[in-house]
């Protein structure tokens, strides 16, 4: 893979765009799926994509987090569906390539195998039901949310609390993530959504299902087992880049579709076409000042995550508030910029074939992912006034 950002960011360039016209072909087609279909997920494989946050030795291409915005925002803005379900995907096969035990991470992970894809790994991280250690593993018995991608996926993962006969306090109770292969859970058609109905984000089950210790991740809030580079930076900074180029993926579409429609679109309350109206030139350079303002924060943001040491638990705490806070920004600053153009647009808007309304649909249904929630903001105001601020989002 090429060593420098600028190289990444050329090869990449090239990649994403020799699928484009797929995943614009395929977004309708996963809208009413509810999930990614096969020839969106092979685009994808068929780039490599899922791999971009995993170490190289683990079939990965380890890319900068400068790199890895570029890449989830292009195919975010193909379909925000879709970059949607690689920025969870890459994220939570990382997790699977550098927490498993070592002899299960080298067999799943296995590029010279012939008949070897990146596997792909999608699930809930809140901590639901419970797993009773038995011999060789776990019985687990949960109920998780939020799964994006888990119809298309490899291996779903699950974190659950640890059955235990001592009665505690929930913060207090042990608890334990594993993995098991997506034909052994229970996936619910409950993915019935305002927006990003193409994520497949559905609710699954673990029923009374074995899971050997071969499975267990290690803990997501230490270190990784193996790797080196972004992939072992706590995940509150881990995941901000991907998280982030969603948002900006989808402003950028937002703008070009209105580029593409306002010279001959109109309305009938005025004369001429939507661009010729100087409300219209403000309001649209007012939005492309704040498209460019997120690329500048987010490339900024990136480098800042990847660059900063963190020598104690304050510095990454105070990094990955920073992290959060700026992609709570980004997400209000994109639903800002495809409101504007909503605005605009007329009656062609009110239609399912308009892409606009998709657009508003999925960023507001994306704000409200915990990472980019209120607590965003207070905990970042508590740094900067100087309060006690504890581990944690």
């Amino acid at each position: 893979m090429p060593s420098t950002l600028a190289a990444q960011l050329r090869e990449w360039r090239e990649r994403t765009e020799s699928i484009d016209s797929v995943l614009r072909g395929q977004a309708d087609r996963n809208e009413q799926l509810r999930h990614l279909s096969a020839a969106t997920m092979d685009a994808l494989h068929n780039i490599d994509a899922f791999g971009i946050c995993t170490p190289e030795e683990l079939g990965g291409s380890d890319l900068h987090p400068v790199a890895q915005l570029e890449v989830v925002a292009a195919v975010s803005c193909s379909d925000p569906a879709a970059g949607w379900n690689l920025m969870n995907g890459c994220q939570e096969s990382a997790w699977l390539a550098t927490r498993l035990p070592e002899a299960t991470a080298q067999r799943l992970f296995d590029p010279k195998r012939s008949d070897w894809r990146f596997p792909v790994a999608a699930g809930g991280l809140a901590p639901v039901g419970e797993a009773r250690p038995v011999e060789g593993g776990w019985i687990v018995n949960a109920r998780s949310a939020w799964a994006s991608g888990i119809h298309t996926c490899d291996y779903v993962l699950i974190h659950s609390y640890v059955t235990s006969d001592e009665p505690a306090p929930t913060s207090e109770r042990p608890r334990v993530t594993v993995a098991a292969p997506r034909e052994q859970v229970e996936i619910e058609d409950s993915w019935h959504t305002l927006g990003m109905r193409g994520t497949g984000s559905a609710h699954y089950r673990f029923d009374d299902l074995f899971v050997p210790h071969e499975m267990e991740l290690a803990n997501l809030e230490l270190p990784p087992l193996r790797g080196e580079g972004f992939v072992t930076r706590p995940n509150p900074i881990f995941l901000v880049p991907a998280m982030c180029a969603t948002s900006l993926g989808i402003a950028r579409r937002a703008l070009e579709e209105f580029a593409t429609h306002a010279p001959s679109g109109q309305r009938r309350a005025y004369r001429g076409s939507i661009a010729e109206r100087e409300r219209v030139q403000h309001d649209i350079g007012e939005a492309q000042a704040m498209l460019d303002a997120i690329e500048g924060y987010g490339r900024n943001l990136c480098e800042q995550l990847h660059d900063t040491p963190l020598d104690s638990t304050e510095q990454a705490v105070r990094l990955g508030d920073h992290a959060r806070s700026a992609y709570r920004w980004c997400n209000q600053t994109t639903e800002r910029i495809v409101k504007t153009v909503h605005d605009h647009m007329g009656g062609a808007d009110v239609f399912e074939s308009s892409m606009i309304q998709r657009l508003l649909r999925d960023i507001q249904t994306s704000s409200q992912h915990v990472m980019p929630g209120d607590s965003a903001y207070v905990r970042l105001g508590r740094h900067r006034l100087g309060l006690e601020v504890a581990p944690g989002i």
